[in-house]
């Protein structure tokens, strides 16, 4: 079934129908994640069947991926707010989900940062028109929990890619896990298409009064709400470490601790699937419930989570290998315990930064909104953080044998600090962004 072709308000769809909607959504953009960060679980096995050096796949890990992502971005959001957002949706999934694909049978390194320029092509339409959807289909009083559930889809992906990844490989070889992740994203992506909401005529032609008509207008309104520009500014600072964390935290504990990579998927992937789930979903709970009191905790959230995550990774970073923590009979390693700690708090920026977006920005302008803030914390930080990493990693490789990439990842966390900095003034500045908005 369609969804009807109505204005973009929460009053004109039903729970159920909205309801269906997010948790489809959720599904299209977890499988983005997943088949965005197998490729980290799965450098080990890259790199000895093509024989390249860490700074290569620090490459193709970020700048061969995020370069195409962040130039589609913003158009793909634009076509999206301007034309079709499912329809977007429903082609992006099918292009990085063939491309990703791909990346299982390429016979050389070059080949494989071909097919990773295309699954950025495909994945830069995911979550803005996504986003934009969501924040259509539910009332002010709900929106920072229910985008809170979508955003939740970049933990649920790292768990599905690195987890689920690992295990694939493991019994039937790294071209498989490209392959087998990458499929199931053509058929939702068909589903999408056909029982999506259809785009209400006033969003679609930008026809209410007042409302930015151009790309450019919808960029100027963005930079020019000083809560939005701290709070991408601070996130992309953030992903400078996040994203090479992304990268080679696989690297760091089968050097560091010895796990397997069976062991490290999993354990990744109960970090994102325990720590982040939670910290995104809560994040977005937690705002709807405490902006009534004050409205700068929509962006309080992420500054407190940023700032209770430096000490977590310090201590991650500096834990010597083989320590385990023990659970009555069961026990675990060490760094894998702060590694889910670390993942709850961090993500906390998630749903609140989001719901900022949707708060701030007219309904017809939010998939670029989204866009913008996409490409901001994905230019400052998904280009720069996995080359930095590797390259920093190949540095002081002569000096720290196998622990190289610990200090590596280690120096970086001083990011993290600079990110909390320019979320607590994106705080500062919301209520007042918040009272020009609605004036």
């Amino acid at each position: 079934m369609n969804g009807p072709d109505s204005h973009d308000t929460a009053e004109n769809r039903s729970g159920l129908y909205a309801g269906y909607v997010l948790i489809l959504l959720l599904a299209i953009n977890t499988l983005s994640y997943a088949d965005r960060f197998v490729f980290s679980i799965l450098i080990p096995d890259i790199k000895k069947a093509f024989g390249t050096s860490d700074s290569v796949l620090g490459l193709l890990g970020g700048p061969a991926f995020m370069i195409s992502f962040v130039l589609f971005t913003l158009p793909l959001a634009r076509l999206g707010d301007r034309w079709s957002r499912r329809s977007v949706v429903a082609i992006s999934a099918t292009v990085w989900s063939l491309a990703s694909a791909a990346c299982g049978v390429v016979g050389n390194i070059v080949q494989m940062g071909i097919a990773r320029v295309l699954v950025g092509v495909g994945e830069a339409g995911a979550m803005p028109s996504s986003q934009a959807m969501v924040a259509g289909l539910f009332s002010e009083r709900r929106r920072s929990t229910a985008l809170g559930v979508l955003t939740s889809a970049s933990q649920l992906g790292v768990m599905a890619g690195l987890a689920g990844g690992a295990a694939i490989a493991a019994h039937w070889g790294w071209q498989t896990a490209f392959i087998a992740l990458s499929l199931p994203g053509v058929a939702l992506g068909v589903l999408i298409w056909l029982t999506g909401p259809k785009q209400a005529r006033t969003v679609a032609t930008a026809a209410a009064p007042g409302m930015d008509t151009s790309m450019a207008q919808a960029i100027k309104r963005y930079l020019a709400t000083p809560s939005l520009r701290y709070i991408a500014l601070g996130v992309g600072v953030y992903n400078i470490f996040g994203y090479a964390g992304i990268t080679w935290l696989p690297a760091y504990l089968t050097r560091s601790h010895g796990l397997t990579v069976l062991e490290t998927g999993t354990w990744l992937g109960i970090g994102s699937a325990v720590g982040g789930v939670l910290g995104v979903v809560s994040s977005g709970m937690l705002v709807d419930k405490l902006r009534h009191r004050n409205e700068s905790w929509q962006l309080r959230i992420p500054a407190i989570g940023l700032f209770a995550t430096i000490p977590i990774l310090v201590v991650t970073f500096l834990l010597p290998g083989g320590i385990r923590f023990g659970f009555g009979g069961f026990s675990a390693p060490g760094v894998a315990v702060l590694l889910i700690t670390s993942a709850y708090v961090s993500a906390l920026w998630t749903a609140p930064a989001y719901g900022a977006i949707s708060r701030l920005i007219p309904p017809g302008e939010r998939a670029q909104a989204v866009g913008v803030f996409v490409v901001i914390i994905n230019l400052i930080g998904s280009v720069l953080g996995p080359p930095i990493a590797g390259l920093a990693s190949d540095f002081l490789t002569p000096l720290f044998a196998h622990d190289a990439m610990r200090y590596s990842l280690l120096s970086m966390t001083v990011l993290v600090l600079a990110g909390a900095i320019l979320a607590a003034l994106a705080a500062r500045s919301f209520k007042a962004d918040l009272a020009r908005a609605n004036a």
